[in-house]
């Protein structure tokens, strides 16, 4: 059986333009319709906010079921309760819109393609913001992994540190007895399967590379949020070592046949099934 990559969405997260794209990508050769993101709208209504009108985009919070694989795999585990984020960020000063409609529940998601939380072996945590590791709590049965670089921020995040935050260090300590903490380059969990160590948005972020029918296909976690990062060639504006992201953007040019960026809903668009393969 060959490889399928489902798309289960989790939730949706209001994003600045300047968190897609340093520097908003503002560049004399770049027109506003080359760097905007797929959806950046002006007329946001802020439903949590007294009806506050903003600007940017909303942009989904995806997991990612693999079909097909020897294990049931899924990457990362989406976005929580909305209400409890939206609470939680604005403690630490970020205020932003997190939204869940009835469709975007993961049990149901799951369902969809006939898997329960309990039938999932492997979670591949590509990295330990609260968007990625929030129902990390329903995978009963799964062994996690997680690369070395990554543990200390998520376990104890520094004070300075955006998108980790303390309270969800339970969301780790939930599964610290099935954790599996990788180190070094890359990590094949099966023969279709593999984790790459890039960086860059984050001490230890990881990328995951599927062989599929139609090709390598690179699901690239927060190294790239969106399809303008790929195109574009252009950083997000959220990282920790910016060579490092530019580095690993040249590396999955290099080895990967398709890359996804995480954080966009122009991927239906590409793959309007909400499948690649």
């Amino acid at each position: 059986m060959s490889v399928k990559i489902h798309h289960i969405v989790t939730g949706e997260l209001q994003n600045a333009l300047g968190v897609d794209l340093l520097n908003e990508a503002v560049h004399p050769d770049i027109s506003d319709e080359q760097r905007m993101p797929y959806g950046y709208r002006y007329d946001i209504e802020r439903t949590d906010a007294d009806g506050r009108i903003e600007e940017g985009v909303m942009v989904p919070v995806p997991v990612w079921l693999l079909e097909g694989t020897e294990k049931t795999i899924i990457v990362d585990t989406g976005l929580g309760d909305p209400e409890e984020v939206a609470t939680m960020q604005k403690k630490y000063g970020v205020d932003v819109m997190t939204t869940k409609s009835e469709d975007q529940d993961l049990v149901a998601g799951l369902a969809r393609y006939g898997v329960k939380p309990e039938d999932v072996d492997v979670v591949l945590l590509t990295h330990l913001h609260f968007d990625h590791i929030g129902n990390n709590e329903l995978f009963t049965n799964a062994t996690f992994y997680v690369h070395k670089d990554e543990l200390p921020q998520g376990e104890s995040p520094p004070d300075f540190r955006m998108y980790y935050y303390p309270e969800y260090s339970a969301k780790i300590e939930a599964v610290r007895d099935r954790l599996v903490v990788w180190e070094g380059d890359e990590l094949e969990i099966e023969p279709t399967v593999r984790l790459v160590k890039i960086g860059g948005h984050t001490p230890g972020c990881t990328v995951v590379m599927v062989k599929t029918d139609i090709g390598k296909v690179c699901l690239a976690s927060d190294v790239m949020y969106c399809y303008r990062n790929l195109e574009l060639n252009w950083p997000t504006g959220s990282f920790w070592h910016l060579q490092e992201l530019m580095d690993g953007y040249d590396r999955l040019n290099r080895e990967a046949d398709i890359v996804v960026p995480e954080h966009d809903w122009q991927f239906l668009k590409e793959f309007p099934s909400g499948t690649i393969g």
